[in-house]
């Protein structure tokens, strides 16, 4: 059996061993079979919380998964997606027999986002993989070169190497630290881009805000006429410190490997209201981002865009990212709504609260739209192309019709 041993940085800043991983070497059909115990000392920590409430609670014994991987969902969400998982695969120099989650996650270490660090043997006290602000140009070339696909050396992709390999999702990112020592995710325009998304997303997290919505501070530098989106990190903490992530495809216990689901915004009130520590909040939080959503049209609301953070405290609703209106033209949400994959209307949307038991639902619909009915003189103000607006209006102003 292969093992890996799982540690935790806490919010203040410390570190224990919290666990350990085994699982085998693949079967002739690639399956592995994998398992999870805690420490012996890990319960008794001060700081202690079950990583994953749902498929591994705080019990002193050993926890088996019958996923293909032999990996918990938990330690795969420490994993970013496309774009990361691509950098971290050719910062490791791992061979295509090894970019797997066994494979991934022992290159990963700990750099991931999140709390989370994985180890063959010893902690080894992860560097600073973050790149200062003032290296951005640099890291927009790299990246540049990198989404391209052509024939570089790693020399060419240093710094991207270094701060490119931890962020989530498929766009092009890094992570970077401003002068104050502020950690930050750097958002870069991509080649697939079809409008001008950087300030779009930018407007879009400043409407949320505007709306009530809880959302990590933004900003926008222009880098020699190019323009990035920096987001501060949610996971880092004041202390320099972590918080754990876990998001809610995992609470779900919906496995990426099986593909499309059929799931909707009630399953997530049911989490938070199972395992979240303040169900009261996060229930109106995430009710007043699910009627934004619905109204500027972010039909990219899939399970991995919640997360929840968990500390000693408990469970608690992350602040809303990744915020973009409908720049596909999918018009269908990931998530339905009360079984409505298209957004079904703001009276539909305040019985749907009411019958969920939001107080007030009406009202938050009603204020979430005013703010969200502003949205052309905020994207203005974000300097997002008088083209882009004119693309994006028949769909929002069609969802703000709606009755």
């Amino acid at each position: 059996m292969n093992r890996l041993n799982v540690w935790i940085t806490f919010q203040d800043g410390s570190r224990t061993q919290c666990g350990q991983m085994v699982f085998s070497d693949p079967d002739d059909r690639g399956r592995r079979r994998g398992a999870f115990r805690y420490d012996a000392g890990y319960p008794d920590h001060p700081m202690t919380f079950s990583l994953d409430p749902v498929e591994l609670p705080l019990l002193s014994r050993d926890f088996e998964t019958d996923r293909h991987s032999g990996i918990f969902l938990v330690f795969e969400d420490s994993l970013p997606d496309v774009w990361g998982r691509r950098l971290l695969a050719r910062k490791a120099r791992l061979p295509r027999s090894m970019q797997n989650l066994p494979g991934l996650l022992k290159a990963l270490a700990g750099d991931g986002l999140g709390a989370l660090s994985f180890f063959h043997e010893e902690f080894g006290f992860e560097q600073d993989h973050s790149v200062s602000v003032i290296e951005l140009e640099n890291l927009l070339d790299e990246a540049r070169r990198f989404e391209k696909g052509l024939n570089i050396n790693d020399d060419q992709i240093r710094l991207l190497l270094k701060a490119g390999s931890s962020p989530g999702g498929g766009r092009p990112k890094a992570l970077v630290q401003d002068e104050a020592g502020v950690q930050w995710i750097a958002k870069f325009p991509s080649l697939q881009d079809r409008l001008d998304i950087v300030p779009i997303e930018a407007a879009t997290m400043s409407l949320a805000a505007k709306a009530g919505m809880e959302t990590p501070k933004t900003r926008v530098m222009d880098v020699s006429g190019r323009k990035v989106l920096l987001v501060k990190r949610f996971d880092v903490t004041a202390e320099g410190g972590r918080c754990h992530m876990i998001s809610f495809q995992t609470l779900l216990r919906i496995d990426p490997a099986e593909g499309y689901y059929h799931l909707g915004y009630r399953d997530l009130y049911g989490i938070i209201r199972k395992y979240g520590s303040r169900p009261e909040t996060d229930v109106t939080a995430l009710y007043r981002q699910m009627v934004f959503n619905g109204l500027i049209g972010n039909t990219d609301d899939h399970l991995k865009n919640f997360i929840m953070l968990g500390g000693g405290g408990g469970y608690v609703l992350s602040p809303a990212f990744d915020l973009l209106p409908d720049t596909e033209n999918r018009h269908e949400h990931v998530l339905h709504f009360d079984y409505d994959y298209y957004f079904p209307g703001k009276s539909h949307l305040a019985e749907f609260g009411k019958r969920l038991g939001v107080p007030k639902a009406a009202l938050v619909v009603n204020e979430v739209a005013a703010v969200v009915a502003t949205w052309p003189d905020v994207f203005k103000a974000f300097a997002v192309p008088v083209s882009d607006i004119e693309k994006l209006s028949a769909g929002i102003s069609r969802r703000l019709r709606k009755v």
